[in-house]
């Protein structure tokens, strides 16, 4: 931060405050002069996530070695209870002061909001936005533990009347611009000269695109493709290569859900759901399908309602939607392809091993590819690497997958 915007708070603290809180500014604004007044810069936009925990975390523990304030600049609609509590309880026990910055624009609304009241001051632009902070559903138990909060909060820095105006970002959904912040004494205009900055943390493009997918509908939509490609590959056509795909979905899943912390019932309902839109593969009659279908949308709604500063967007729904449409249509397909393997002769595999043929593609060892033998091509596996063009021999039939070697000449 730069030295000039202490001199203002130095001089009030002087006037209005203790001998000890003096004697603590005059040490902070020592260690802050011996850096050059700087800090070290937190961007928190996009959604609250384990991404946005993870950052605080790497940025704080900068501004500790360093020895300097850490400025963090809000411009978030909120996000997820769990990396929120995180953030906040990391900002409380900071072993060097935490400022909340909104800039022009910006807002610190929801989550955004008890992060924001975390910090030690709070400066906004006259057009930035904080509050809403009311949960949603908004369920009395949870207003209630979200009120006491937002007021424990406050009450760290105040003991007025702005600790009912911190409560009524929860129990009215309030919102104030950064000029009316301002005037209530919740906020501080910036600093005319603004900051210097000896460091900035941001998200990078992977923290993006992972920020991108932290949202419970895709989650569980990614839960639920997963299992039902892992399925068709398992239950019906032998290794095709949509079970890989499959996996790295739900693998993703997996790996978002420990980073938010999501609820456990929510993942179990998909799960469940995906198993049994897999299962009507082998049955074909509907029923497992309706059934899967239903506890999947069962699991859309926990999703939803166990984030109480989360709110999926429409299209995340839509999307989940039509992926539980299409996971369907892929159980309709490994049915139908289990179908036509019964109507084969029953000797096709016998027909098979020991049969020549092209390899169309190269193969090898984790890298299925395709050959042409007795006038069709299928897909085919090898212990070996074979060359595209190289002749082959059948050595074991899996489903529709055949595996294969090279001829020795």
């Amino acid at each position: 931060m730069a030295t000039g915007c202490w001199a203002p708070q130095f001089l009030k603290l002087f006037v209005d405050g203790g001998v000890g809180r003096w004697l603590g500014l005059l040490l902070l604004l020592a260690a802050h002069a011996a850096a050059g007044g700087a800090a070290v810069a937190l961007y928190l936009d996009g959604t609250v996530d384990g991404t946005a925990a993870s950052l605080a975390r790497s940025a704080l523990a900068e501004a500790e070695r360093l020895g300097v304030p850490l400025v963090v600049v809000l411009d978030t609609y909120g996000g997820f209870l769990g990396p929120m509590d995180q953030i906040v309880e990391m900002f409380l026990n900071a072993g060097v002061p935490v400022y909340a910055y909104v800039p022009e624009g910006a807002k610190a609304v929801s989550a955004g909001a008890f992060i924001a009241m975390a910090a030690r001051r709070i400066y906004m632009a006259p057009t930035a936005e904080i509050g809403a902070a009311e949960p949603r559903p908004p369920d009395p138990k949870v207003v209630n533990y979200a009120a006491a909060r937002m007021r424990s909060l406050a009450s760290a820095k105040w003991n007025d009347s702005r600790v009912d105006v911190a409560e009524s970002f929860v129990r009215q959904n309030r919102v104030l611009t950064g000029a009316e912040a301002v005037k209530l004494g919740i906020a501080e205009p910036p600093p005319p000269e603004g900051w210097s900055f000896a460091a900035v943390y941001r998200r990078d493009p992977l923290a993006r695109l992972l920020n991108a997918l932290s949202d419970p509908a895709l989650i569980s939509l990614m839960i639920l493709l997963g299992v039902v490609l892992i399925g068709y590959e398992l239950v019906a056509a032998g290794f095709q290569g949509v079970g890989v795909v499959g996996g790295v979905l739900l693998a993703l899943a997996l790996y978002l859900v420990g980073q938010l912390g999501a609820d456990l019932l929510s993942l179990l309902l998909a799960m469940a759901g995906a198993a049994l839109i897999v299962g009507e593969m082998v049955a074909g009659h509907g029923a497992l399908a309706a059934s899967g279908l239903a506890l999947f949308a069962l699991s859309l709604y926990f999703a939803g309602s166990g984030q109480p500063y989360y709110q999926s967007q429409g299209a995340s729904y839509a999307s989940a939607g039509l992926a539980a449409v299409g996971a369907v249509a892929v159980a309709y397909v490994g049915y139908k392809v289990r179908q036509a393997l019964k109507r084969r002769p029953l000797d096709y595999r016998s027909q098979l091993m020991g049969a020549r043929g092209v390899a169309k593609t190269e193969i090898g060892p984790g890298q299925p590819g395709v050959v042409y033998v007795a006038g069709e091509e299928w897909t085919a596996v090898s212990d070996e690497a074979v060359e595209r063009g190289a002749e082959v021999v059948v050595v074991e039939v899996e489903g529709l997958t055949l595996k294969v070697k090279k001829v020795v000449k």
